[in-house]
């Protein structure tokens, strides 16, 4: 995100929220928040590491929330939480950046500028926005050590990523093979499919699909159709696949045969006769004409272009019959495996076609499509074309189409462990719970095995020195290097261990006695990511003894993109190194949409700039709205700016009102009252403070921080419309002992309530906690221990379950009956200011503590209770001259406020009517007005005043 140089006006919060950073760095108050707490009593907390290769954005600002908010937590309930940043440096994502700013492109011109050069052009450009990653981090309100970051690129890093490929070789479970993955031909690598499960790996395209006439051998006329999306790899054609038990049809069209399957006849255009029915089985073998010839296939002496049977034949879609080009498919590849069929690739490195094609020789591969379905039209072997609309999978970082390609590679054997992989799941906690036997399990079983090595340069090298007797050695850690290096010397303290400074480093064969070399692939950068448990403590080089008492963490957090990426790569490493899941909860977060829908994109501006929205509603607010939404249940949300806004005034706004109200006060407490906490709505508050730390704890504990959060807002409602609307009058009232028990229970409420917001709201509540605290209490509410409900039992509130359930009970009832009788109120058009002689309720007898809370809420003299709900509208003189002193002192204040008048400010007032009603009420109220407007004398005058008053029919005016 871009941060705004015009210097907009901000808010009063963003103000107040950017003095509040400045307040944590000068008081060191995350470095205390750590420090204070028990070495021996960690919570572990794993941050994934970003590519600094971008700004931040939605998705960054979601995850550093959690990631802030469940640290927080945790230390305030006694555990020392040691969060340190990390950098992702390797990889594709730089190496991209790189070429573009060299103007190179392709591992060709990479190498004819010298890999040293481009590796150390890579380096120079991996923290080049980190100055704005810091920005963010701060402004977010997040606590980490970020400048103290571990990088994937530091030697220490990568040796420890080279001790645990050595025990994954030792374990038996790394080996080299050749099998088909998804490629890259831009980048000239292969992508694992931990990337391309990644967000904007597929897109959807529009391409040709062709049903495509195979000439059966010795028949004149008999033709296999078969149906493919990819007539690029028609060349390669080796195989026709059908199903062993599938039922075909041989039909006449025209004057030709076709043979495909029953249930797909639909594919046929125009008439036709079926005159021959068989299953699959009876078509194994049949041999038919190939397409094109393609040079040194028949040299390999195997033979090919002839029907197989095939379980991956399905009915669904296409003829039933499957084009099989072994090295261009998963499932191709597999059959030609089983049945040594020829394996000759067609199309090189940087996908264009090899010359024993000649008449695509040097074609791009998606731009030969075109040509193949004109070549097989003029030669009359195209059945039919349409366009075919899917999902294809592109390179994440360059864009450039995918295609499946067999080539050589070394694996992590994932087969060997899925089982304990599976097993080791159940150990784990996952929110939102679903993913854990749905999402996450199903990718376990589905996993093939782990490619993972790179045929590219900006990335920890593969430790795996080859011999040409074929001897391997993996070596696990610099120190091994300098023992089997050919020239020690070549292996220094200071040695970079990358691919330019590690290639030159020949070893002795273990085996032979000759000069090894390494292999040329470097590690894929999902390793690195996997390892970052143990490597960004360089364990077992140091560390070690922390590690082992404190591996595995107890919290993850990432979007749900990573089920299938970094969680599972860590689960995978963690339980071949360790024999644990590397982490006890994981917290999925969803994804972040614009607000109609559509995915968030730069170039649409479809979504608000984050600093001018930080600017207008302060994080707080963005904060508390990312942490309340389902998107904290791994569901995709449509960013709302309108709900930020509302969160800013129900939550924010109105909490800074309570606590303003409070400070007007708060000098009149009597710090040496015992408060016993009587008065009903004391203990009505007081219970719901209660209820909502429990809530609070309970969401916390459980890291469902949506039921966390939620109950946060509701309080602040309560409190500020109930409560202390209600408690202004005890406040400014003449009873002291009132008065003290109603600024004990606030004031408790606000210290406890700023207290168990604070992980989520942290710049509010130490506002809030810096007027409230005293001198010896923490300098930061974050330094504070997290409240308890055994610390507010000592009000009284709680220890007697039944008795609190029955005061929620009856605040319910008696807001239920409020409700009614205001209706009742506005049906008949009578102001809730005016006195009215009774209210007669039904149900059960309520206290009398109710009772007055009914009678000052509807200002009413009696409540009775009978059969029928009845509010009694018949208005007395006394009572109209009630209705008029509550008009004129409301009016009164509305001045005061206008005039900018405080509590302490008491004024004299003069007050000129002529209506004897006005005359009457103020003889008889003149004590009850003084104190209502807070004066210390009103004057009677026949000279009209300042300010002109209308009240309820009658007319005066008044001046101060």
């Amino acid at each position: 995100m871009s941060q705004n140089n015009n210097q907009q006006k901000k808010s009063k919060f963003a103000q107040s929220e950017e003095e509040i950073v400045k307040f944590w760095e000068e008081n060191h108050c995350f470095e205390k928040s750590v420090q204070q707490r028990p070495a021996a009593k960690q919570y572990v907390f794993y941050d994934g590491p970003p590519f600094a290769t971008g700004l931040p954005h939605y998705g960054h600002i979601l995850s550093s929330t959690i990631k802030d908010v469940v640290p927080r937590y945790f230390t305030m309930k006694g555990y020392r939480v040691e969060r340190r940043w990390g950098w992702d440096c390797h990889g594709l994502p730089i190496e991209n950046i790189a070429e573009k700013e060299l103007k190179i492109s392709g591992k060709k011109q990479i190498e004819e500028i010298g890999v040293a050069k481009f590796n150390e052009f890579c380096r120079s450009k991996v923290l080049e926005f980190a100055g704005e990653w810091g920005k963010m981090v701060k402004r977010m309100g997040r606590w980490v050590d970020f400048e103290n970051s571990y990088k994937t690129m530091d030697n220490s890093y990568i040796e420890s990523v080279w001790w645990g490929l050595k025990q994954v070789y030792e374990k038996g479970l790394l080996y080299e093979g050749r099998k088909v993955l998804l490629y890259c031909s831009r980048c000239e690598t292969p992508i694992s499919n931990f990337e391309v499960a990644m967000d904007n790996s597929y897109k959807d395209v529009t391409e040709p699909a062709v049903f495509v006439k195979f000439k059966v051998r010795g028949q004149e006329n008999l033709y296999f159709i078969a149906w493919t999306t990819t007539p690029w790899t028609l060349p390669g054609n080796v195989a026709l696949a059908v199903g062993a038990k599938i039922d075909y049809v041989q039909v006449r069209q025209n004057n030709e045969e076709y043979i495909l399957a029953k249930d797909r006849l639909e594919v046929l255009t125009g008439d036709y006769e079926v005159i021959k029915e068989m299953r699959g089985m009876d078509l194994v073998n049949q041999e038919y004409e190939p397409l094109y010839e393609v040079q040194g296939l028949k040299e390999l002496g195997k033979k090919s272009h002839y029907v197989a049977a095939a379980d991956f034949v399905s009915t669904e879609d296409g003829s039933g019959i499957v084009h099989t080009a072994v090295i261009y498919g998963e499932d191709d590849y597999n059959l030609g495996l089983q049945l040594d069929l020829p394996m000759l690739p067609t199309v090189d490195e940087v996908g264009k076609f090899k010359d024993n094609v000649p008449q695509f020789a040097n074609q791009y591969f998606k731009k030969v499509n075109p040509q193949v379905i004109t070549d097989l039209t003029k030669r009359g072997l195209l059945y039919h074309t349409d366009n075919y609309t899917h999902s294809y999978p592109h390179c994440y970082r360059c864009e450039t189409p995918l295609f499946y390609n067999a080539i050589p590679a070394w694996f992590i054997n994932v087969q060997k462990i899925k089982e304990r992989l599976k097993e080791l799941n159940e150990n784990i906690n996952w929110v939102p719970q679903h993913i854990k036997h749905g999402r996450f399990l199903k990718g376990l079983e589905s996993a093939p095995d782990w490619n993972i090595s790179r045929n590219r340069y900006w990335a920890t090298p593969l430790p795996i020195w080859k011999c040409q007797c074929g001897q391997l050695e993996v070596i696990g850690s610099k120190q091994e290097l300098k023992e089997k290096a050919v020239n020690s010397s070549q292996v220094t303290d200071d040695l970079d261990m990358h691919k330019h400074s590690i290639d030159p480093i020949k070893i002795n064969c273990s085996k032979c006695g000759q000069e090894a070399s390494r292999i040329p692939e470097v590690v894929d950068c999902w390793v690195e990511s996997a390892s970052m448990p143990f490597a960004a403590q360089h364990y077992p080089f140091a560390n070690k003894e922390w590690f082992n008492k404190n591996f595995p963490a107890q919290f993850v957090a990432e979007y749900v993109a990573q089920t299938r990426a970094w969680f599972y790569v860590m689960h995978v490493m963690g339980t071949i190194l360790f024999d644990k899941p590397p982490f006890e909860n994981v917290v999925m977060t969803g994804t972040i949409m614009a607000e109609d829908g559509s995915k968030m994109s730069k170039s649409k501006k479809n979504y608000p700039d984050p600093w001018k929205l930080i600017d207008n509603y302060g994080v707080d607010a963005l904060r508390y709205y990312l942490m309340s939404t389902p998107v904290m249940s791994g569901e995709s949300v449509n960013f709302s700016e309108k709900a930020v806004d509302e969160i800013s005034k129900k939550l924010l706004i109105t909490l800074a009102n309570v606590n303003s109200f409070y400070q007007m006060f708060k000098d009149k407490k009597d710090e040496s009252y015992q408060p016993q906490f009587t008065n009903i709505m004391d203990k009505w508050i007081l219970t719901e403070l209660q209820m909502t730390l429990l809530a609070v704890t309970d969401g916390m504990d459980a890291y469902e921080v949506i039921k966390a959060t939620r109950p946060l807002l509701n309080f602040v409602q309560e409190l500020s419309t109930w409560y202390v609307r209600r408690i202004r009058g005890r406040v400014k009232g003449s009873d002291e002992r009132d008065k003290q028990e109603v600024l004990h229970t606030l004031d408790l409420v606000l210290r406890t309530f700023v207290k168990m917001a604070a992980p989520i709201i942290p710049f509010i509540t130490e506002r809030i906690w810096q007027d409230l605290r005293h001198a010896d209490d923490p300098i930061s509410v974050h330094l504070c221990d997290w409240p308890t409900a055994d610390e507010l039992s000592t009000t009284g509130v709680g220890t007697d379950h039944d008795l609190s359930k029955n005061i929620l009970k009856n605040i319910q009832t008696i807001r239920e009956i409020i409700e009614k009788a205001l209706a009742l109120r506005a049906k008949t058009g009578i102001k809730v200011r005016q006195p009215l002689p009774s209210l007669t309720i039904t149900g059960q007898e309520l206290g009398a503590e109710y009772q007055e809370i009914l009678r000052e809420e509807l200002n009413v003299k009696e409540i009775k209770f009978g059969q029928e709900f009845v509010l009694d509208t018949e208005i007395s003189e006394e009572l109209k001259l009630e209705g008029l002193l509550r008009e004129l002192i409301r009016q009164t204040n509305s001045l005061r406020k206008k005039a900018q008048l405080t509590i302490n400010d008491k004024i004299d007032i003069k007050l000129s009517t002529n209506s004897t009603l006005v005359k009457q009420m103020f003889q008889k109220y003149e004590t009850d007005y003084k104190t209502g407007v807070l004066a210390k004398s009103v004057t009677l005058t026949n000279d009209a005043q300042e300010h002109s008053l209308k009240l309820d029919g009658e007319e005066a005016s008044i001046s101060f």
